[in-house]
């Protein structure tokens, strides 16, 4: 086992997890972005090791002047660089540097974020974490903040690579149905910015055999001309989304243009996500955003389905939702039911759609699962508990109950967010849910 000695400035920029506030998974947008460095666990990229590695580390914490304040055991998270990206190689066999996410030049939030001011009122909703917050160091500084993110870096006791280390299981087998699922993307680099053309194309590089469909969530960034372009080029389809229902009819104008009017690449539109659970807006609203959108759409030559997205608690108080959609989109989430476990996954899906099910007035309706998968780092919301295996499992067992109905099930999300907020509410883990504990390049 390998000693590692870090600066206590570098400790604040690595201990910090993140999550958005909400009962079920809400995808906040523009307006929320913040620079959030990657947390929790120490997390460095390098040529390492050739898979994501996790393993303990003897930490030795040191002050400026370099004299020792505490040593322990801490979970370090090695990313391989990957080839698309300008390599930082640990330089073998003794020393090894890692340079930390460098502050935003500008602040993408409308107000500043705070960090945790302590451990325990990070973790009071939960039993058990993974995160780590120390409250003897120096918090980050916000990104409005006049002070200066200092620029750390972490050096390596001299010891030899341990012969065998133990990898994170690979992410589930994509299912054998006669469709391949789909997943989540979103446009933002870590830093809150916009992904460019280039980025996203690379994005879509690493993932587009592996799902159909890529569901996007609104229209900001160019996201739509940058998505369709890598679509064409790799095969996916479309799932798009008029993310602010009181500008339906610009959504429609962007996603128009930005298709260049070829809708043969969209599966779907929906209209907002998750509104009517969050208090964004009534049904009433919802639904009358639904039909000016769905007469938008058919102006513009779109004619396919055209949705209502939300969570599996609003349909069900709501089924009028689902009813007056082109068919049911519902995000269900088993990671924020405490008595669901990773293995119970699949199950906990079927069951609850085949609850929303019972309430259509038309039983024989296709429901499609809009978002759904398992964080791999964070706190414990009961039996439901953030990790690589546990992510792993509980993707196996959601696959498993859509072997049949692939195209039916979208997963949340395809790389790690880390352009969010943390938040104790969902668990310090809204950050981590990419695929396989998958980083985008832009962010490495």
């Amino acid at each position: 086992m390998k000693s590692i000695t870090i600066p206590l400035t570098l400790l604040a920029l690595l201990s910090v997890s993140a999550g958005q506030p909400r009962h079920q998974h809400a995808h906040h947008h523009k307006a929320n972005r913040d620079f959030i460095p990657k947390g929790g666990k120490i997390t460095i990229t390098g040529t390492a090791y050739s898979t994501t590695t996790e393993i303990p580390e003897v930490v030795v914490y040191v002050d400026q002047n370099n004299k020792p304040i505490h040593t322990t055991t801490e979970t370090v998270v090695y990313i391989p660089a990957p080839a698309s990206t300008e390599t930082r190689k640990l330089p073998a066999p003794s020393t090894s540097t890692v340079i930390a996410p460098p502050a935003p030049t500008k602040a993408m939030s409308s107000g500043a974020y705070t960090p945790p001011a302590s451990s325990t009122s990070a973790s009071s909703t939960s039993a058990s974490s993974t995160s780590k917050h120390i409250s003897t160091f120096e918090p980050i500084p916000s990104p409005r903040s006049s002070r200066a993110t200092p620029t750390p870096s972490v050096s390596f006791v001299p010891s030899s690579v341990p012969s065998s280390v133990p990898s994170f299981p690979p992410p589930p087998p994509i299912s054998s149905g006669s469709a391949l699922h789909g997943v989540t993307y979103s446009p933002y680099k870590g830093s809150g910015g916009c992904k460019s053309a280039s980025e996203v194309d690379a994005d879509f590089a690493l993932i587009a055999k592996d799902y159909g469909v890529m569901r996007l969530y609104g229209v900001d960034c160019n996201q739509i001309a940058t998505a369709y372009a890598a679509a064409k080029k790799y095969g996916n389809k479309l799932f798009l989304g008029i993310y602010d229902i009181n500008s339906v009819e610009q959504s429609v104008s962007a996603m128009a243009a930005g298709v260049k009017h070829d809708w043969s690449i969209v599966d779907t539109v929906s209209v907002g996500n998750e509104l009517v659970n969050n208090g964004g807006a009534t049904v009433d609203q919802s639904l009358g955003a639904l039909s000016q959108a769905r007469s938008a759409l058919r102006a513009a030559g779109y004619q396919g389905p055209v949705v209502v997205v939300d969570t599996f608690v609003a349909m069900l108080s709501h089924p009028e939702l689902c009813d007056q959609s082109d068919y049911c989109a519902v995000n269900v989430h088993p990671f924020f039911d405490p008595n669901t476990g990773p293995h119970q996954a699949g199950s906990f899906i079927t069951s609850t759609v085949s609850k929303i099910r019972s309430k259509l007035s038309d039983s024989s309706k296709r429901i499609v699962v809009t978002e759904t998968g398992w964080p791999w780092q964070g706190e414990a919301n009961g039996a439901a508990v953030p990790g690589m295996g546990q992510q792993s499992t509980a993707l196996s067992s959601i696959k498993n109950a859509y072997s049949d109905n692939a195209r039916d099930l979208i997963l949340f999300t395809a790389f790690n967010d880390m352009w969010k907020r943390p938040e104790s509410g969902t668990f310090m883990a809204e950050q981590f849910w990419g695929m396989g504990g998958r980083y985008s390049p832009s962010d490495v």
